[in-house]
């Protein structure tokens, strides 16, 4: 019976959707950055490289998620939250053609990407705020990735169409995360070029595949 009790425990684990979510002692990539990201049946395994240059801002969607104190556990691989009715704010990158469309410019990230077929993208990422900094997010029009300083990426508010504040993930406790995995074709000129970014996990569409090698293989096809 008890090897009966592992074995459906192992078969429920393995069918729960892929999560990255804070632990008590682990800090969660931010926003924008590139890395191995990987979650497996006994935890999750975290490798950020780098992150991506932004010469221009990146637009944001975001959104509160109210929790209540009834939904917030107390456990080792979970959130640390005060036990009261809590806000998270959740940003998604939104303005994806933008951002793809820096990274195909940055020739040094693009060698970089080619590497290794690995490196995924946080697009998503759910944050845990002081109540200062979240009514500063609630009372914005706009939020924008943007980058400040080598290295590291901001999140600017705007009200009216002008930057009123600006905030860095480090106000905050980040609490989960999603990355995107990029699809790869080729350009006009036949050169490799990011097209998309997909959700972890979901296909690429048309002529574009998550592997280079892939693309190089179905070019070599046509000639």
């Amino acid at each position: 019976m008890r090897s009966i009790n592992i074995l459906l425990f192992i078969v429920l684990v393995s069918c729960k959707p892929i999560q990255y979510k804070q632990s008590s002692d682990v800090s969660l990539p931010e926003l924008g950055t590139l890395g191995i990201y990987t979650s497996y049946l006994l935890g999750n395994d975290y490798q950020p490289k780098t992150i991506t240059n932004l010469s221009e801002p990146v637009r944001l969607q975001w959104e509160e998620i109210k929790i209540q104190k009834r939904e917030i556990f107390i456990k080792k691989d979970s959130l640390n939250l005060p036990q009261k009715d809590s806000t998270l704010i959740s940003f998604e990158i939104l303005d994806k053609v933008g951002l793809l469309k820096q990274v195909n410019a940055d020739k040094d990230l693009m060698k970089y990407l080619l590497k290794n077929e690995k490196y995924k993208l946080v697009s998503q990422i759910t944050v845990h705020f002081p109540e200062t900094i979240l009514q500063l997010v609630q009372s914005s029009d706009e939020i924008y990735l943007t980058q400040s300083k080598a290295k590291t990426l901001s999140l600017s508010l705007l009200k009216n169409n002008k930057i009123f504040n600006q905030i860095e993930f480090t106000d905050g406790k980040i609490v989960k995360f999603k990355t995107s995995e990029f699809c790869w074709g080729l350009d006009k000129r036949r050169e490799l070029e990011i097209f998309d970014l997909v959700p972890e996990g979901t296909e690429c569409s048309g002529e574009t595949y998550k592997s280079v090698k892939k693309v190089e293989k179905k070019n070599e096809f046509k000639f």
